[in-house]
């Protein structure tokens, strides 16, 4: 195994980096999609409006169908996520909220997460992750971020990790500026991709007012803050339509935005970046 994917989700690795899944496929290098939070729920303890969320079976199918898509192997870790864990969230826009009086204490599955990568780097020597940044500060994204940050600065392998670019991050300038290495992802061209359709523009203006800014370094020690970031490109060109080809497969999902809404936001998205995907790699030195 050469490039092992970390998602939240079960939609998160091909939202974010499905052109790149595709061509390192037709590179013929070996793809590992994990997806972290992916246990079914207990619909009898979660509240009626959260229902159509947590229908796990059906996602599973279509993360199944997407992933076969992309010709990749794929391993559910099946961890509850957080909308569905005691204590439950008053409201769902909280999961983009982070308690900072909480600390990392908060974060009960990083070891888990953590104990995970053990097993596929001992595996798999040679292997690549490709973690979230967690921009948007999405509960279960901030975890997997931290997770993987932490892992790769305490044991300095700073040339194993790559981080993506969240959707939220991806619909938003705002949403960018919110995350402490927002700011790392220079704009390329003039178009603003989350203004390809007036619903997706409601929506982001919608996430960006929920979204509490400027939290998930308030929580991290010194010595994960100090490092330098540099941004890598990856030219998907000619992988785009696969990318889309395998999103339009998480049906449950695409259905909240709408097929043409999607697919137009990620041509002008891929447009706006070169037709690239974007990610930050740490430095070694600190």
């Amino acid at each position: 195994m050469q490039h092992i994917f970390l998602s939240p989700h079960l939609d998160d690795a091909v939202v974010s980096c499905g052109g790149t899944i595709a061509k390192h496929v037709y590179q013929r290098e070996d793809v590992l999609v994990v997806s972290v939070f992916t246990k079914n729920p207990d619909i009898k303890k979660i509240p009626k409006k959260l229902h159509k969320f947590a229908i796990y079976d059906q996602r599973k199918k279509e993360d199944q169908k997407a992933l076969n898509r992309l010709s990749v192997d794929y391993k559910w870790l099946d961890i509850e996520e957080r909308a569905y864990r005691d204590p439950l969230l008053r409201k769902p826009t909280d999961i983009f909220k982070i308690n900072l009086s909480k600390g990392l204490e908060q974060f009960s599955n990083i070891t888990k997460i953590q104990a995970e990568i053990d097993k596929l780097i001992e595996k798999y020597p040679k292997v690549k992750f490709y973690a979230p940044l967690a921009i948007g500060n999405h509960y279960d994204h901030v975890e997997v971020f931290l997770a993987s940050l932490k892992y790769m600065i305490d044991y300095a392998i700073f040339d194993k990790f790559l981080f993506y670019v969240d959707f939220y991050g991806m619909i938003s300038t705002k949403i960018r500026r919110k995350h402490y290495l927002g700011n790392r992802l220079v704009t390329i061209g003039t178009k603003k991709p989350e203004r390809s359709s007036f619903k997706l523009f409601i929506i982001t203006s919608i996430m960006n007012s929920m979204i509490s800014g400027g939290t998930i370094e308030k929580l991290l020690p010194a010595k994960y803050l100090d490092i330098d970031w540099e941004l890598k490109t990856n030219s998907i060109k000619g992988y785009e339509n696969l990318k889309i080809e395998a999103l339009e497969c998480y049906e449950s999902q695409v259905k909240l935005f709408g097929k043409q809404v999607l697919k137009k936001f990620f041509n002008n998205y891929h447009s706006h970046w070169n037709n690239s995907e974007l990610f930050l790699q740490a430095k070694s030195g600190i």
